[in-house]
């Protein structure tokens, strides 16, 4: 990307839609005056005045920096798709890779009940049918795998907590609270009372985040189970050669229903570390494809 000239910031201060409506509503105002003469050499003089204070503000060329560096980003240094696929591929290995060895088992376990796709694929290679039902699959499977991800951060948090510290921190505090006299009203003691209220606020509020992390462990497991009995079921039907119509209907329906369920993820991103990156599937099923080739 080329270097911004002095020509690219008084461009840029002209064109600001702000700057053309003003200054056109200006121009308008000194020729129905009926003081041409005099209105419009001030209006420029002042127009002039403005573009040379706002191009040389550096606040406002930092602006137009960024600007063109994000237009920048999103054409010449777009990725390609090999590029995407490949940054897909390694965030899969990351994510699989960091599973516990019974997690693992239990992903490939799954996987492989899947690879019946790919049979189907290979008989309707160019089936958009065939690849509508692997895209579906893919992204079940990779909600499958951040789910078991999601499951192995948490259990690993709960492992950290002592609920029985917290119980003993909320005693202290209130004992603490009742050995001020109420009507002690000195500022030593104001300050003494709000420390231990705030230490009593802490508490509550771990106490809730616990409550809500246990709630979506729960959820977490409940899906873990529903989306692999559910994948279970719908490779069996494509190994018994039911109606493909039929399969593509019901992988679309469970895609679909897992948006929630990617939606509670995301609200765990502080244990989980997910970003944006993960919201598209890879090509799981890529792998099977190669182990039967």
């Amino acid at each position: 990307m080329s270097e911004p000239t002095l020509g690219t910031y008084l461009k840029a201060a002209f064109l600001n839609r702000w700057n053309l409506l003003v200054f056109g509503a200006l121009i308008a105002l000194g020729v129905l005056s009926g003081h041409a003469v005099v209105a419009l050499p001030i209006v420029f003089a002042l127009e002039t005045a403005y573009l040379g204070f706002i191009g040389t503000s550096p606040r406002f060329q930092r602006a137009i920096n960024a600007s063109q560096e994000r237009k920048s980003l999103s054409s010449s240094d777009k990725p390609s798709p090999k590029e995407i696929a490949a940054k897909q591929k390694a965030r899969f290995d990351e994510l699989y890779k960091g599973l516990e060895p019974r997690l693992r088992r239990q992903f490939d376990d799954l996987r492989t009940r899947c690879g019946a796709f790919n049979a189907m694929s290979e008989q309707g290679a160019n089936s958009l049918m065939a690849k509508e039902q692997i895209s579906g699959v893919n992204k079940l499977l990779w909600v499958y795998l951040k789910l078991l991800h999601t499951k192995m951060t948490l259990d690993k948090f709960f492992e950290t907590l002592n609920t029985e510290e917290l119980d003993r921190q909320e005693r202290d505090a209130l004992r603490r609270l009742e050995d001020i006299p109420q009507d002690a009203l000195d500022p030593l003691s104001d300050k003494k009372r709000k420390s231990i209220e705030d230490t009593l606020m802490t508490v509550r509020a771990r106490r809730e985040n616990i409550k809500r992390a246990l709630d979506n462990r729960e959820f977490v497991m409940l899906e873990i189970d529903r989306i692999g009995v559910k994948l279970t079921g719908i490779s069996e039907m494509a190994i018994n050669r039911h109606d493909p119509g039929a399969i593509t209907q019901d992988v679309d329906g469970v895609a679909r229903s897992v948006e929630a369920t990617e939606q509670a993820i995301g609200e765990l991103n502080l244990f989980t570390g997910f970003t944006a990156i993960d919201d598209v599937a890879p090509d799981i099923l890529a792998d099977t494809r190669q182990r039967v080739g």
